[in-house]
């Protein structure tokens, strides 16, 4: 009965399988995060202003937080054209930007600037790594004061005497255990 039972599981387990198998071939769906969007040819940057302002502006069509320098989507070719515009009408790099960001949001920066409230974002991470190393070394010292605390509070051993009662009941053992073994 029970090789029947255990038989009927595994070809059940095996059909379960080979269906699940089938189902995953007939039906292939993107990864999360892999938009479906037409990529094609190569980013051409032609000057250092175009480079500059390519990499420090993100794509906003969905890519993977990918900057204007390096995605090839549709979108990215449409909004470096309009940049490149901008550029020979006389534009700033930051005048630029700040278009851009009024069009997209903070959010769509490679590198957030350094001021006004995005200054937590440089500040916050220094401050905490300065506040763990005070926190470490304030622990440290508090563990070493207690452990100077409990020597000094320990009464004085003598460690020659102990160790010396040690070796004598060992060497009476080895002695009563090596004169059986002569008598036998």
């Amino acid at each position: 009965m029970n090789t029947r039972r255990r038989l009927f599981q595994a070809a059940t387990l095996l059909l379960a399988g080979v269906i699940g198998f089938f189902v995953m071939l007939r039906s292939p769906e993107p990864a999360h995060g892999q938009g479906i969007m037409a990529r094609w040819g190569t980013v051409g940057i032609e000057t250092e202003e175009e480079r500059q302002l390519f990499w420090s502006l993100l794509c906003m069509c969905g890519c993977p937080r990918e900057t204007l320098g390096t995605c090839t989507c549709g979108t990215a070719h449409a909004i470096r054209d309009e940049l490149r515009a901008d550029l020979g009408a006389g534009k700033t790099i930051s005048q630029i930007q700040d278009a851009y960001i009024g069009r997209f949001g903070p959010q769509a920066l490679s590198v957030p600037r350094n001021q006004g409230a995005s200054r937590a974002l440089y500040l916050v991470p220094l401050a905490a790594i300065g506040l763990g190393a005070a926190l470490l070394v304030v622990t440290l010292r508090r563990w070493r004061r207690r452990s100077d605390e409990e020597r000094a509070a320990a009464p004085p051993t003598d460690t020659n005497a102990v160790a010396t009662d040690r070796r004598d009941e060992y060497d009476d053992r080895l002695d009563q255990e090596l004169e059986k073994l002569n008598r036998e």
